[in-house]
């Protein structure tokens, strides 16, 4: 099936920090999940378009050859299907946890407004910046926090300022320092055609990282 496959801008930053040292503490980022949303992944993404009812679960990682030994980054994990629905993404984060998330309660008609609202604010933090994803899009809160009407930067991360229906997903994510909203970083994001399942399908997802 059509698939498109991308290593995050966040997934390099992770990477780089490995290779250099800088925070020896990062978590690994083998946390496998899975969504229903609308897209095409792209490096911007900090969210996947909109998580899927089921629990992330911890891949299994190793170190497998690709070109040379050793070069490539391997995360296998099986999503177990709740309900009869049909997956159109995959995705790698360092947490188990899924990111605040809450919807538009009022569509986004312009690429240049600067105001959302939303359903709840449930999860988002309270002050501060933070980001979220709309659709494709990456955000930055910058006021209206604690409420349902926020101040918004468009089409941040390198993400293109776009128009949102009302009752798209809003979800957080790669926002350090706002574990509540942040609930991890996305490493890797996967689209594709969409796959139906039916309550109790399984899906075994083998998710590479190589460099060439």
């Amino acid at each position: 099936m059509p698939t498109t496959v991308v290593f995050t801008a966040k997934g390099r930053e992770i990477v780089a920090s490995r290779l250099i040292g800088a925070t020896p503490s990062q978590t690994e980022p083998k946390n496998l999940g899975w969504g229903i949303g609308a897209g095409t992944a792209a490096a911007s993404d900090i969210a996947p378009f909109q998580e899927a009812a089921e629990a992330r679960v911890v891949g299994t990682s190793s170190q497998v050859t690709t070109t040379s030994t050793n070069d490539t980054y391997q995360v296998v994990g099986t999503l177990s299907s709740g309900s009869s629905q049909t997956i159109t993404e995959t995705f790698l984060s360092d947490s188990a946890s899924k990111p605040a998330a809450t919807t538009l309660s009022s569509a986004v008609s312009s690429t240049s407004s600067t105001s959302i609202s939303v359903s709840s604010a449930s999860g988002f933090p309270g002050s501060g910046n933070y980001n979220i994803q709309i659709d494709g899009e990456v955000m930055t809160v910058t006021g209206g926090q604690g409420t349902t009407t926020w101040t918004v930067t468009r089409g941040v991360n390198g993400s293109a300022a776009a128009t949102h229906s009302a009752g798209a997903t809003v979800t957080g994510g790669n926002t350090p320092g706002s574990s509540a909203v942040s609930a991890g970083n996305l490493l890797i994001h996967a689209s594709f055609t969409g796959l139906a399942l039916n309550s109790g399908d399984t899906l075994t997802a083998t998710t590479k990282l190589s460099f060439s």
